[in-house]
């Protein structure tokens, strides 16, 4: 049975070797040609092999506390968005996996009360038969020395492709033809030599088969052409001349040395590029974070006072040493040997919450929450905060040791000697911090005042710093304008809402704009290019009408003259005293079209005015006349430029017109072709359904017929049954009668033949028998 090799599974240091190999020198894109090195592995798993175990920008030192607070809280707000997640923590996306599960794992245990010990026991193995389904991001298996054949046969393999780092494929492909090619020429010259001197290489019935392809060119002349008999055209015969490169191939030699360019080309830009090894030489190196040191816990006077009551003990001592009350005095120097071992410098404390526990607490509960449908309260979580980590850190202090063991201010213990050994150890902090208050002095003889004193005169201290009150007051009225900046500093709008609102105030104000403008404007329609000044002139005439004619053409040319050159007049007209004008001409013009008997609607009897006037005037020596008042020559002049004019014109469009017909097929005519061929199916399918819907009827009376016809079949079968039956039954009775006949016939022959055989009866024996 053909063994089958399922891709996959954990990876070997052979396998990993031979990918790091593989990427030096096809690079991170040729994925497929990677994966022909490895027999068990396929593209996808190596490039995930790379990106997530063996990429030397991969992250693998153990986690830090503020990657596991960054972690948790981009766990919280992009809840299994780990490609997200991964970069901004600077691990792969596995990793982050992996230790979130950690992390929740945990706090599972701390919920339920597991010593850390067991835990570290009960540590996650693959159980019996399971398959891990992420090898990639394992550490490889180290490689036994006893290898597979097929593992050898891989290393071999991949050993040779990767030797060849020259790019010499080509040149060894024809060094590798052109050995064969010697060896055939040279195998060919040896059978000929030996055949010529009478030697026949090979022998039996192979030989024979072969002898019939192969030329004897000692017994016929090769590629001989016989000369026909008789008269023929010797055209044929005709030599072609022709170089023996058009016939042959190219040379080897020159192949090869194209070749061999070809290889220095590419040796040469491979060396300038530097790609192989260009992929682990980029050095990734950590920035130096700046050092921060917590704030300094005594002050350069509190040093200088401690200095200062040092040296005043020691003069002091010196004068009364050899009094009897020298042991009233305490040797200070005696707390710097006894707490020599607590003067070094102590380790910073751990801070008293751990968060980093209860952010993986938090996300546990969030992950077991019921479904708010069932109601109740909501999980308790240690913090409701979202912010990033590191942005609410309380700082550390390191310990002070000068404050707690030799600058403390012990408290007053009973029944001990002042200055006693035991006094000495028992000194303590104080309660209050000492990056508040001042230092306190030391005091193992207790004879400074108590601590609640000190915290009252340090409270006084600072009562006294505070400014004097002035109890001046004036108050000011706060201007309309201070409440609203003030109220709208507060409000920031949106800047989407405010260009909405900034567009909508603009299409208004251009909407009232255009309402001002005359109805020509407002609908589109052409504007002339050029104004008469001639019409604006006043009328010779005085009356009433005259001068109202004279103020409603110089209203309409300034009108005109805001249409087409943009010069807005001096008085603008109000939007109301505009429509009381309209609906006065609407009045006028509806009671006079009622006198003179024409419908109100003017729109069609003023187009077809329109009409007629184009149609009337026509351009005759560059000015517009009317047609019937010139000559006919005159009107035939004009009447052909206007159709020349037309002609033009339609000439022009139908130029256009093919132009975009052109680009039409040229755009839809694929669309075209598709549409006919989906057409032709779709009618062959409706004539393959028309044909189907005819079988189905046809069918279908088929089955009418069949079911009718089966209940007389039946019958007639099952009557034509019957007769068989009763028939049967007659010659089973008379078969019986015929054989019991024939028994009895046997019967009589047997006792017929049993007569005839038998051996006649002598009656003189009997009678002797008898006498005697």
């Amino acid at each position: 049975m053909v063994r089958v090799i399922i891709k996959g599974g954990v990876w070997k240091n052979t396998e990993d070797e031979i990918l790091k190999a593989a990427i030096m020198k096809y690079g991170k894109n040729q994925w497929s040609r990677i994966a022909s090195l490895l027999h068990r592995k396929s593209a996808k798993q190596c490039k995930a092999r790379w990106y997530e175990w063996l990429d030397p920008r991969i992250k693998k030192t153990e986690w830090s506390r503020e990657e596991d607070e960054k972690l948790l809280h981009l766990a919280k707000i992009m809840p299994t968005q780990w490609r997200t997640i991964a970069p901004i923590v600077g691990r792969t996306a596995a990793q982050c996996l992996e230790r979130y599960e950690h992390l929740l794992d945990e706090a599972q245990r701390r919920a339920e009360g597991i010593d850390e010990a067991d835990t570290m026991k009960e540590a996650k193995k693959l159980k019996p038969g399971d398959v891990d389904p992420t090898p990639e991001t394992k550490p490889a298996r180290p490689d036994p020395i006893d290898m597979d054949e097929d593992e050898l046969e891989m290393l071999s393999e991949a050993r040779a492709r990767l030797a060849n780092t020259q790019g010499k494929k080509a040149k060894r492909k024809a060094r590798e033809k052109q050995l064969g090619e010697a060896r055939r020429l040279a195998s060919l010259q040896k059978r000929r030599e030996l055949r010529a001197a009478g030697i026949m290489i090979g022998s039996g019935f192979a030989y024979k088969m072969r002898r019939h392809r192969l030329l004897d060119y000692n017994a016929e002349v090769p590629f001989e052409k016989e000369v026909p008999a008789g008269f023929h055209d010797p055209g044929e015969d005709k030599f072609d001349k022709r170089q023996r490169t058009m016939v042959e191939d190219r040379r080897r030699d020159w192949q090869e040395r194209d070749d061999r360019r070809k290889d220095k080309d590419k040796l040469r830009k491979r060396k300038q590029e530097d790609a192989p090894q260009s992929i682990f030489s980029e050095k990734h190196e950590k920035k130096r974070s700046k050092l921060l040191l917590p704030e300094p816990q005594i002050s350069d006077k509190e040093l200088d006072d401690i200095i200062k009551i040092g040296h005043a003990s020691d003069s002091i001592r010196e004068l009364v040493d050899d009094n009897p009350t020298s042991t009233l005095l305490h040797d200070y120097n005696e707390s710097s040997r006894v707490n020599a071992i607590s003067a070094r410098t102590q380790r910073t404390p751990a801070g008293a919450i751990d968060s980093v526990a209860r952010a993986a607490d938090d996300l546990l509960a969030l992950t077991n929450v019921e479904t708010p449908l069932k109601g109740g309260l909501n999980t308790p979580l240690h913090t409701l905060d979202f912010s990033a980590p590191g942005t609410t850190r309380q700082p550390i202090a390191t310990p002070n040791t000068v404050l707690s063991s030799v600058a403390a201010t012990p408290k007053n213990i009973e029944d001990q000697t002042p200055g006693s050994q035991r006094s000495l150890d028992s000194a303590a902090t104080p309660a209050h911090s000492s990056t508040v208050a001042g230092t306190p002095f030391r005091d193992q003889l207790n004879i400074n005042p108590s601590e609640g004193r000190m915290n009252r005169k340090e409270l006084q201290k600072q009562f006294e710093t505070l400014p004097k009150p002035r109890n001046e007051f004036e108050l000011a009225p706060i201007a309309e304008d201070e409440e609203e900046s003030a109220i709208t500093e507060e409000w920031v709008e949106d800047a989407a809402e405010l260009d909405e609102r900034r567009a909508a105030f603009l299409a208004k104000k251009k909407e009232l704009e255009l309402q001002k403008r005359t109805r020509v404007f407002q609908r589109g329609l052409p504007l002339p290019a050029k104004l008469n000044p001639d019409y604006k002139k006043k009328s010779a005439s005085t009356t009433e009408t005259a001068k109202a004619d004279d103020l409603i053409k110089a209203e309409m040319y300034a009108l005109m003259e805001w249409d087409t050159e943009k010069k807005e007049p001096t008085h603008l007209y109000t939007f109301e005293e505009r429509e009381k004008a309209r609906k006065m001409i609407e009045e006028e013009a509806t009671k006079m079209a009622q006198e003179e008997g024409i419908e109100p609607n003017l729109d069609a009897h003023m187009w077809q005015v329109v009409v007629n006037c184009s149609s009337e005037l026509v351009r005759h020596q560059s000015r517009f006349n009317r047609l019937q008042n010139l000559h006919k020559k005159e009107q035939i002049e004009v009447l052909s430029e206007r159709f020349k004019l037309l002609f033009n014109w339609m000439s022009q469009q139908a130029q256009r017109v093919q132009k975009v017909e052109k680009k039409v097929k040229v755009k839809l005519g694929g669309y075209i072709n598709i549409h006919s061929n989906l057409h032709a199916k779709l009618d062959e399918l409706h004539r393959e359904k028309e044909k189907l819907l005819l079988e189905l009827k046809t069918f279908r009376r088929l089955e009418e017929n069949e079911q009718k016809a089966i209940v007389k079949r039946t019958e007639t079968l099952t009557r034509e049954l019957r007769e068989q039956e009763e028939r049967e039954k007659n010659l089973q009775k008379h078969f019986s009668h015929l054989q019991h006949r024939k028994w009895e016939l046997e019967q009589a022959q047997m006792r017929e033949n049993a007569t005839i055989g038998a051996e006649p009866i002598k009656y003189a024996s009997f009678e002797s028998s008898g006498r005697e």
